[in-house]
């Protein structure tokens, strides 16, 4: 359980997947370590026939659906594994070496390493990097910080904990919202990498969640996109505490959820009258002591 394994849950996207996480995984070493998460046989085939013989350790038919496909890898590693999930449409990872930009960088490896050991040796939780590649936004921040911070869902690490990492069906949309506020509670922070992250096109690519019905068809996304978030912001108390009302996201093509500011979510951790929180299942029972 000590060696990472790497979960990717893909859906109707194996060209898309071979082109780019598959591709960034391939330059930066890390195939070994993939398994592959797909809806059905018919899927796999696909998927196998995308790869034309390049490596990988396993794909494994698991469940359509985001939240779905995260409780099948949940459920196909043991409690306590570390993994690191993957989204199936990072085009590359980036990062700063020495204040330039790598665009294509090929050290991912590294900071998956230190990663692990870093949460496991301060008992941080989870990690995940800013996606931030404008170098004004980063001046002054460090490597790294422990800090309340979105637990990225299309890229994380952390040891395999079902309670803390999965969610039922219908908070596929919103899911990485609900885990990461379930972190910052249990944890008080993310581990944060600010000088790195990855390329992606969120909430535009086809297939993923926009072809598994989580997000509604291209006719109503924007409908069903908002009341599923209006829906768990006002039934989950930690996403209540930790995040602002529903916005609209993905250059206004979807709504969601955004973390409030650091200051802002400081107190809501400190509000005696909100008392202590602990995350059972996948819902949130509150205690008043």
């Amino acid at each position: 359980m000590d060696e990472y394994v790497i979960a990717c849950r893909s859906y109707k996207r194996p060209i898309t997947f071979r082109r780019k996480t598959y591709r960034m995984l391939a330059h930066n070493g890390l195939t070994d370590r993939l398994y592959i998460f797909v809806a059905n046989e018919e899927e796999k085939a696909l998927y196998e026939a995308a790869l034309d013989g390049q490596p990988c350790r396993q794909i494994v038919v698991g469940s359509p659906g985001g939240a779905a496909a995260t409780r099948a890898i949940c459920a196909f590693f043991p409690v306590g594994q570390r993994i690191v999930f993957v989204d199936d449409d990072l085009t590359r990872f980036f990062n700063w070496t020495d204040g330039t930009l790598q665009k294509d960088a090929a050290d991912l490896r590294s900071y998956l390493d230190d990663g692990f050991a870093s949460i496991d040796a301060s008992g941080y939780g989870a990690f995940t990097f800013s996606f931030l590649s404008n170098k004004m936004f980063l001046q002054g921040k460090p490597r790294k910080e422990f800090r309340p911070f979105m637990l990225a869902g299309n890229f994380f690490g952390t040891r395999n904990d079902p309670e803390m990492i999965t969610t039922p069906d219908w908070q596929s949309h919103g899911d990485d919202t609900i885990r990461s506020c379930r972190f910052i509670h249990k944890y008080g922070g993310i581990l944060l990498y600010w000088w790195a992250g990855f390329n992606t096109n969120y909430g535009l690519e086809e297939g993923g969640l926009q072809a598994s019905g989580d997000r509604g068809t291209a006719a109503d996304r924007l409908m069903k996109t908002s009341e599923t978030s209006w829906k768990i912001y006002e039934e989950e108390p930690l996403v209540k505490a930790y995040c602002h009302e529903p916005v609209l996201q993905a250059k206004g093509t979807l709504w969601g959820l955004k973390l409030k500011t650091l200051p802002q979510i400081r107190k809501a951790q400190l509000l005696p009258s909100q008392g202590p929180m602990s995350v059972v299942g996948s819902s949130v029972s509150i205690s008043y002591l």
